[in-house]
């Protein structure tokens, strides 16, 4: 089998999963890291063996043998590393979520499509068995047309804080966060139909004025979002998430079918109970199946291996970015409508 070596752009808190999953995969090898902050370049010598380290990407982007790229700096700062480690001939596999504004992913997606290379985005949750067996659901027939859903991710008191909270590193908060799995995963089942229109709002009223950690009160990014999704297909979406609220839950994530309906729930995708329910009929009668049994799947492990297979194969990218893109229009769309107070603005999905 033979060896993919690969370079890391940002040896920070993240990078730490997949440098793990990466040592214990056959056929990779990280060899060289790069990152502005010596005491992550320290670790990723000590703790990984990595022995080659930069201050400055584009000098790592330099080494011929490093075939591809894993992007783990924080969300603001994604496109810049990408489009250069694209652009030097690398295949890219970038963390969640694509980038911060809707130009930025773009430019991303183009320099793949350009330089007819592998740009995946780290979105786990499209290796959990409960999407799996959600896909295997919809593509079976099982649901019908899709022509409603809410999807919701969400935390009682779940800022995280540091990096993610400062709008130069972060750019975007709990929508890029972890509401990115919750659109990720509803385009993904719904077979990523094109989006026209979106209203929406956005806040940090809690993490500003919380009384539990004084640290999120510097929260520059909004911690609750919700957004109304038109698609050209007819179909409509409610997108909830918030990392503050004063509330149990914010509902469930649902699909309606015109001959079933769906209801999923796993981590950070979020349902009144985890697992896969299937809500239809059968000769006249109500006829319901549960999935709830599922095997452990490490998800880190999944979506690495396929990457590292897809760059030594050939293959085309596990995950498209077109379709992750769409997540971007979506986000880009609430925050441009809450800026306009809450009326719905028009989207546009980019091309080449």
């Amino acid at each position: 089998m033979r060896t993919v070596k690969l370079g890391l752009i940002g040896a920070g808190g993240i990078a730490q999963a997949h440098c793990g999953t990466l040592a214990n995969i056959e056929g990779a090898e990280i060899i060289a890291a790069a990152d502005l902050v010596p005491a992550n370049l320290e670790r990723a010598q000590e703790r990984w063996g990595i022995k080659q380290t930069f201050s400055d990407y584009n000098e790592m982007l330099k080494l011929d043998e490093i075939e591809a790229v894993y992007v783990c700096t924080p969300t603001g700062v994604h496109a810049a590393p990408t489009v250069a480690a694209l652009n030097a001939g690398k295949h890219v596999f970038c963390e969640k979520p694509m980038e911060a504004t809707l130009n930025a992913a773009a430019s991303m997606w183009r320099a793949a499509k350009e330089n007819d290379k592998i740009l995946m985005i780290g979105l786990k949750l499209r290796y959990s068995a409960q999407v799996v067996k959600a896909k295997e659901v919809v593509d079976a027939g099982t649901l019908g047309d899709i022509y409603y859903v809410e999807t919701v991710a969400d935390r009682r008191r779940g800022n995280p804080g540091g990096s993610f909270i400062v709008k130069a590193t972060a750019g975007l908060g709990a929508s890029a966060d972890i509401g990115v799995y919750a659109l990720d995963t509803a385009l993904y089942l719904m077979g990523h139909p094109k989006p026209v229109a979106v209203s929406g709002i956005t806040s940090n009223y809690l993490s500003l004025h919380n009384t539990w950690n004084p640290a999120l009160k510097e929260t520059e990014v909004e911690d609750f979002g919700v957004g109304w999704v038109v698609f050209e297909n007819g179909a409509r979406m409610v997108f909830k998430t918030c990392w503050c609220m004063n509330m149990d839950s914010l509902g469930g994530t649902i699909f309606l079918g015109k001959k079933a309906g769906l209801r999923l729930g796993i981590g950070e995708v979020r349902g009144p109970e985890e697992g896969v329910r299937v809500y239809g009929d059968k000769d006249g009668e109500i006829y319901d199946q549960e999935f709830t049994e599922f095997e452990s799947v490490d998800v880190f492990r999944a979506e690495d291996t396929a990457f590292v297979d897809a760059v030594r194969e050939g293959k085309p990218s596990p995950i498209d970015p077109y379709g992750v893109m769409l997540t971007n229009v979506i986000i880009q769309g609430v925050i441009d409508s809450s800026n306009a107070g809450g009326r719905e603005v028009a989207v546009t999905v980019p091309t080449l």
